[in-house]
């Protein structure tokens, strides 16, 4: 479907008047008939908790497409992310409405709209691939078509996101991968069997902290072998 801009923080910025964050509508849901490939039971809290923050990091824009499919063309293993928002002032209930924001490197270790070199520094380039925006349903649920991140030293393998409510942010965080299952997508997948298996594991990762925020994946039964990754998001409304 067509991306197109919603404006979260009033007038237009002057940068090339883009507009400072996104909104639009994902319909479908994932296949069934899936089997186990990774997991951790940390992915699902048995009780009804905050989700930790972690550091925002220094590339990200402000300025996000809203769509389901972020891939814009970068190669890599398929990958369904399905993040569901739950509200745990009020027993975990689905938060609908919800604004889930989530960007990553692609099988190369690179970010869209930036040279690495430069770091914080403003955006480089008007290019926003593997980065979108999409609104939470009434289950609380919002789905991503992506693919599985590269890698970059000093960091594991991770997808940063953010929350909004309306205007607020609500949670900015980072979420991880099975070390195993990073190990085997590199290796094995040609877009990014180049640069071999990243060397930083989650326990080495100093933003991960010592109970990363891991998604459970699972292998759908399609030809292409997509993954499905799962995460519920803890919030606390304001």
């Amino acid at each position: 479907m067509p991306s197109k801009s919603l404006d979260l923080a009033g007038p237009i910025a002057a940068n090339g008047g883009r507009r400072r964050f996104l909104g639009g509508v994902l319909g479908g849901s994932l296949g069934a008939g899936l089997i186990g490939l990774a997991g951790n039971a940390a992915a699902q809290p048995a009780a009804c908790l905050l989700t930790p923050a972690l550091t925002e990091g220094p590339f990200y824009i402000d300025q996000a497409l809203v769509r389901s499919d972020i891939r814009d063309g970068r190669p890599g293993q398929l990958l369904r992310l399905r993040l569901r928002v739950v509200d745990t002032d009020r027993s975990c209930t689905p938060v609908a409405g919800a604004l889930a924001s989530i960007w990553h490197c692609d099988a190369g270790g690179s970010y869209s709209g930036y040279d690495q070199g430069s770091m914080h520094a403003v955006p480089a380039s008007p290019t926003r691939f593997l980065r979108g925006v999409q609104p939470t349903g009434a289950d609380g649920a919002a789905q991503f078509l992506t693919i599985y991140p590269g890698w970059y030293a000093p960091r594991a393998v991770h997808i940063h996101l953010k929350i909004h409510l309306g205007k607020t942010e609500v949670l900015t965080s980072q979420l991880f991968f099975d070390d195993a299952l990073s190990r085997e997508v590199h290796l094995q997948h040609a877009a990014y069997r180049a640069r071999g298996a990243s060397p930083v594991q989650n326990a080495q990762d100093g933003i991960a902290g010592t109970r990363p925020n891991l998604l459970r994946v699972r292998r759908l039964r399609d030809a292409a072998g997509t993954l499905e990754g799962e995460f519920t998001l803890g919030i606390a409304r304001a």
